[in-house]
């Protein structure tokens, strides 16, 4: 609804560039005509009309059930703070200066990226009501949302254990033995990361006390009936996106914390995951009084392909000697690269009887493989924790191994020495 023919050819093609359908007004009667019978999502309307000024177009589109909830921009030349002040009392959505369109045209890019843009997702719905949850459900799939509905929080509960879901929308007061409430109290005792998944609850409802207990049982967001679809949509999207954000920086924040503590040449643990994982484990299995043995290994006369062959080929023989270790021992062991040509792993439920019969058979499964095309054996050192009645420090038993590696290094290399 704008005077200027200029005016309203610039912000028809404007709006015809991002797909939007445009019907034109001259006048704010005739705004007022059109919208009796026609829902907009978004009016652009001049300040000064021929007929009426804009700040009496927004009074009259407001009281207009059919426009109460669409965006209204106003557009204006005028910088007066209370003229622009009574605009937005009036019901106006934002305003605009005419002398810088630029800002519009940001403003509607953005604009029909949000209503163009559809969300990937799985919603878990509990409404009682058949029609209502059948307009819930029609509402949340047009915005892109996979939705599995229930009747029941008992159905939902069952559901949600089983499945992933990016939020959960439920009406506190349902039909059967469990309520919206205790739904979302089961929910938060989850304890895996499923605990945190987002709840937009809907009640019909509106004290202060019933809102304070639902965020204190830990609900994201809330609205009452009768439910404004726009504003529901755009609530739980923005749940759902904050959601995923914060699942995604999990994940990058897991991979980073796993690259830190992985070697980059061999992929095995680090030395600062050794300083990490050790303790633990050790103290894990000191609690359970579970024998475990620590294994030094050492690869014999490495220096030599470095100095024969380069530090090349020397890398090469190391990838693939973790690529073996990785592969060698049980899925509760651990293997870490300690340095250089130096490894060490961690043998859970490994008594040093068995720890010494495990790695014989290991050393010579390696001296009969080549790493690299090149021939080479390995020296290990093992000691061992099994005496419940005594305690043992991580710094011991690890500098228990390395006695029996040098040992095993000062025999003759390529053998297997238990500690004293």
């Amino acid at each position: 609804m704008e005077t200027t023919k200029l005016y309203q050819g610039l912000l028809s093609e404007i709006m015809h560039s991002h797909n939007f359908d445009t019907v034109i007004c001259s006048t704010g009667a005739e705004a007022v005509e059109i919208s009796q019978d026609h829902s907009f999502n978004l009016i652009c309307i001049a300040y000064h009309l021929p007929d009426l000024s804009g700040e009496i177009l927004c009074k009259h589109l407001r009281s207009n059930p059919a426009t109460k909830n669409s965006r209204i921009i106003l557009f204006t030349g005028e910088d007066n703070p209370e003229v622009l002040k009574g605009a937005l009392r009036a019901g106006a959505t934002d305003i605009y200066n005419k002398n810088n369109i630029a800002q519009f045209q940001t403003y509607l890019q953005r604009y029909a990226n949000l209503i163009n843009s559809k969300l990937i997702g799985n919603a878990l719905l509990i409404e009682d009501s058949p029609a209502q949850q059948k307009w819930l459900k029609l509402q949340l799939e047009f915005i892109g949302l996979e939705v599995d509905a229930f009747f029941t929080a008992e159905q939902a509960l069952d559901a949600f254990l089983e499945n992933p879901y990016d939020i959960i929308i439920t009406d506190m007061v349902l039909s059967g033995n469990m309520s919206g409430l205790n739904l979302v109290r089961s929910v938060r005792r989850e304890a895996s990361e499923k605990g945190l998944t987002p709840i937009f609850a809907i009640t019909a409802y509106d004290e202060i006390s019933r809102r304070i207990e639902l965020f204190q049982l830990g609900i994201n967001d809330y609205m009452t009936k009768p439910i404004n679809p726009e504003e529901m949509l755009f609530r739980i999207a923005r749940l759902i996106k904050e959601n995923q954000l914060f699942n995604e920086l999990s994940r990058e924040r897991k991979v980073l914390q796993e690259m830190a503590m992985l070697d980059p040449l061999t992929q095995l643990y680090n030395r600062i995951a050794l300083n990490q994982l050790l303790p633990k484990s050790l103290a894990d299995c000191k609690r359970k009084k579970i024998p475990v043995s620590l294994v030094m290994m050492d690869l014999d006369f490495f220096k030599r392909i470095n100095d024969e062959h380069g530090h090349d080929q020397g890398d090469k023989v190391l990838m693939e000697t973790g690529n073996w270790l990785r592969n060698a021992f049980r899925k509760g062991d651990l293997v870490f690269r300690w340095g250089g040509e130096e490894f060490v792993i961690f043998l859970s439920k490994c008594t040093l009887a068995e720890a010494k019969i495990l790695m014989e058979k290991q050393r010579e499964r390696f001296s009969k493989r080549q790493m690299a095309d090149h021939s080479i054996t390995a020296s290990f050192g093992i000691s061992s924790y099994e005496d419940f009645d005594t305690d043992i420090s991580h710094e011991t038993l690890f500098k228990q191994a390395d006695t029996a590696l040098y040992k095993a290094k000062q025999g003759g290399r390529n053998c297997v020495v238990c500690a004293d």
